[in-house]
């Protein structure tokens, strides 16, 4: 990738990225991830692969947490943003469970029924409350 490539990406990985948490406290999660599911781009051989995505977003991340417990919430928002931008049939995910008498709750992206560039296994342990899109394509138009 060359250098002015890479820094547009790092950058758009963080414009992305802090967009999502603006969005979050202006419009509902229902149409913020239609406004995500976008189009893929028409130029595929000139997007980053989705493992670049990931390395910035997290380091955007570690940088600029978004809470203390966890960046899972914009992290997989704005995963869901590049994914569907490179044409992966990508759902996204939220899911609760109870942990000493409170409910915990966690967010991350699936691909063909298989966690998609999860850090770790812990969404197994969520009962899922939210499926988006309910079908495992992504819509187009």
């Amino acid at each position: 990738m060359s250098l002015p490539r890479k820094y547009w990406l790092i950058f758009s990985t963080g414009l992305v990225m802090c967009g999502v948490r603006v969005a979050l406290h202006l419009i509902s999660l229902k149409r913020l991830l239609h406004w995500l599911a976008c189009k893929p781009s028409p130029d595929h051989k000139g997007e980053a692969s989705i493992e670049s995505v990931v390395y910035y977003l997290d380091r955007w991340l570690a940088i600029l947490p978004y809470h203390p417990k966890g960046n899972c919430f914009p992290r997989a928002l704005t995963l869901f943003f590049f994914a569907c931008r490179a044409g992966l049939a990508v759902q996204f995910n939220c899911g609760v469970m109870k942990c000493d008498q409170r409910l915990e709750g966690h967010a991350w992206l699936m691909l063909n029924g298989r966690d998609f560039l999860e850090p770790s296994s812990s969404w197994k342990a969520f009962t899922v409350t939210l499926t988006f899109p309910r079908s495992p394509s992504v819509p187009t138009d």
